[in-house]
């Protein structure tokens, strides 16, 4: 029988950055499953990076509030039980293209260390689309 898992493919953000730091690693997974659920993609880095790509979007409060950019800065924001933890398991990423489109007009300025993880949330963005798959995250924060 075949290991579904080496079919997985994996971008290991985490693995080297660990590597070089003296504490923990928070973790952040960004996940393209198929419609029956299974794990087709996997991007792994340290949650703090997602918080700083976010960050960069210029007026997250223009944004519809089911937006996704909106409900995890929102959330961050006022100390509330930030979106996407792992308390609540795996959350979709529901609105894709518009997330996608977000994520594609954040321009990182100099200085910022995530350059690789925007990288590749935009690549998993654009794998799930192209296969009409669905992205879920979930983080350790």
């Amino acid at each position: 029988m075949e290991n579904k898992e080496q079919n997985v493919r994996k971008i290991d953000l985490v693995s080297d950055f660990q590597k070089i730091s003296i504490t923990q690693i928070r973790e952040a997974y960004f996940r393209e499953r198929t419609e029956s659920g299974q794990l087709v993609f996997e991007v792994a880095f340290w949650s703090g990076y997602f918080g700083m790509i976010l960050d960069l979007f210029a007026d997250y409060k223009s944004l519809p509030s089911e937006s996704i950019i909106y409900k995890f800065c929102w959330s961050d924001e006022y100390e509330l039980d930030v979106w996407g933890d792992h308390w609540e398991g795996e959350v979709e990423i529901d609105r894709l293209e518009e997330f996608y489109g977000h994520i594609k007009s954040i321009n990182l300025t100099q200085g910022i260390n995530a350059i690789k993880e925007y990288n590749a949330i935009l690549e998993i963005c654009e794998s799930t689309i192209k296969n009409k798959n669905k992205l879920f995250f979930i983080a350790d924060y």
